[in-house]
């Protein structure tokens, strides 16, 4: 009796040290044609609770991308909420919904980013890799 509540414990204890996180991080970088920077990193998290976390770093060129952690990013966060085989992710400040909305697509690889043509059909803007 005394071993099995003893397990039973020892069970509960171990059970919530050793819980996994189920967040995802997916990672872009281009140009971003922009009058003082010209290159852009994005680094995306997708949280359990259907909310993401935005972080963006602007460097001078290419070539200092991969040091990119090195400078401290703009940070927004936001909700993911699905339409059919797309998500549609906002943006939210201090509380507020803002006018930042946008199409995505999440598979287990990649996030893609879709903007409406002319003709109102979804292309392709923007590709993010997962990294974690």
């Amino acid at each position: 009796m005394k071993i099995g509540i003893l397990n039973l414990l020892l069970f509960f204890f171990l059970s919530t040290t050793f819980g996994q996180s189920n967040d995802r991080t997916y990672l872009g970088n281009d140009h971003n044609y922009s009058s003082v920077y010209s290159y852009g990193i994005s680094e995306i998290t997708i949280h359990s609770d259907s909310t993401y976390t935005r972080k963006n770093w602007s460097v001078n060129n290419k070539k200092e991308w991969k040091t990119y952690k090195n400078y401290s990013p703009e940070i927004s966060n936001g909700k993911i909420t699905r339409n059919g085989e797309f998500y549609s992710m906002t943006e939210y400040r201090n509380g507020h919904k803002t006018d930042y909305s946008w199409t995505i697509k999440i598979s287990e690889k990649r996030l893609n980013y879709y903007y409406p043509n002319k003709k109102e059909k979804l292309r392709i803007s923007a590709k993010y890799k997962r990294i974690k």
